[in-house]
């Protein structure tokens, strides 16, 4: 894949939760991972965050807590009685432009349009999408916002990288059918693929992320199997 070939994949998956560190402990436990590191701009939004790299360097998953009352997030954990769950996507873009045209055309209303780190994101309102969509336009696949951060890889590490989503929805094969617009991929049984990634909507409730898959590393001490952990099942394959 070249830098100017047009892509979408998924880079970073969230999850979003009372307090992130017990959290973050869990999930480190859990898979193998590394202490992350925080993204500094949330704060400045009402949020705290502990992102943690997957095996292979390319997948970030993160956790985030709210700092305020008035926060996004915790208005979100109130409307599920304050249980966690998968938050939020971001799913790295070539380019933006041919997204613009298609949200004005499903009606996806845009609720920030911003530079973050030298690059230019779209974050969606979670009222069309289901939940919080992030548009991050990172032309070269292999570059992404924390590049110039300072981070932990693991030693040890258990997972390498995303296998596979799962979105509940109140109407999966809407859900799929309108992400299957915007992003121009082809979808069957309420599923769609991003870049290698199946995402895949089911029936639920509570529109969130409710099921991450890994692909364990090579030579991994865990056993393919299920954890559930702050409301999102992580399925070890």
């Amino acid at each position: 894949m070249t830098a100017a070939s047009s892509f979408a994949q998924v880079r970073q998956v969230v999850v979003g939760v009372p307090e992130v560190a017990p959290a973050a402990r869990r999930a480190q436990d859990a898979l193998g991972l590394a202490p992350g590191f925080a993204d500094p701009l949330l704060e400045e939004i009402g949020m705290a965050d502990e992102c943690m790299v997957l095996g292979d360097g390319h997948g970030f998953l993160e956790y985030v807590a709210p700092l305020r009352p008035d926060a996004g997030l915790q208005r979100w954990l109130d409307r599920g009685a304050g249980a966690p769950g998968g938050y939020a996507l971001s799913v790295q873009v070539s380019s933006l432009a041919p997204y613009l045209p298609r949200l004005e055309a499903l009606g996806v209303a845009v609720v920030a349009d911003v530079e973050a780190y030298g690059y230019r994101l779209l974050q969606l309102h979670p009222k069309k999408v289901g939940l919080l969509l992030e548009l991050d336009e990172v032309p070269d696949p292999d570059a992404w916002f924390w590049d110039s951060l300072s981070k932990k890889h693991p030693a040890d590490p258990q997972v390498d990288s995303f296998a596979s989503l799962e979105i509940t929805s109140p109407d999966p094969a809407a859900s799929s059918a309108l992400w299957a617009e915007l992003f121009d991929v082809p979808v069957t049984d309420s599923t769609i693929v991003l870049g290698s990634l199946p995402v895949t909507f089911v029936a639920g409730e509570r529109a969130m992320i409710s099921g991450i898959g890994f692909t364990r590393s090579a030579g991994a001490r865990l056993d393919a199997g299920t954890v559930e952990l702050d409301g999102v099942r992580l399925d070890l394959r």
